[in-house]
C-alpha cells in the first residue's frame, strides 16, 4: 500500500489552514471589539461574530456563494436576537429590581452603622 502526496495537495492543504487561522483571528478581533455586549446580550454577541467573520474572506469566493453567506449571516443574527429577547421576556422583573437596589442598600448600611451593635475586631 502506498500513498503519494503531490505538492499541490500539500499547498492546498497550507492554504485551507492560512484560511482557518484567518477566521479565527478575525472572530477574535470582533469578539473583542464587541465586549460591550457580553453582558446584557451574549448569544447577539456570539452570533455577530459568527456572523461576520466570514465576511472577512467573502472576496475569495465564488459569486454563487456570496448570496448564501449572506443568508447565514442574517439566519445567525436573526437567532441570536431572539435568543437574547426571550430570555429578556422571561427574566422575572423583581430579580432586576433586587439587583439594583442590593448596592445602594449596602451603602446605606455602611455609612449609618447601628447603635445597638457590637462590632468585634481581631487583635492582632
Amino acid at each position: 500500500m502506498q500513498f503519494s502526496i503531490s505538492d499541490n495537495m500539500v499547498s492546498e492543504f497550507i492554504s485551507g489552514l492560512f484560511a482557518v487561522f484567518a477566521l479565527i483571528g478575525v472572530g477574535a478581533a470582533i469578539m473583542l471589539l464587541l465586549m460591550g455586549l457580553a453582558r446584557k446580550f451574549p448569544f447577539t454577541r456570539m452570533a455577530l461574530v459568527l456572523a461576520l467573520t466570514p465576511f472577512s474572506l467573502f472576496r475569495f469566493l465564488e459569486n454563487s456563494s456570496v448570496s448564501t453567506l449572506y443568508l447565514y449571516a442574517m439566519i445567525v443574527v436573526l437567532l441570536g436576537i431572539t435568543i437574547d429577547g426571550i430570555s429578556y421576556v422571561l427574566t422575572p422583573r423583581e430579580a432586576i429590581r433586587k439587583e439594583e437596589a442590593e448596592p445602594a442598600q449596602a451603602e446605606e448600611k455602611e455609612a449609618k452603622p447601628d447603635p445597638n451593635m457590637i462590632v468585634w475586631e481581631k487583635a492582632e
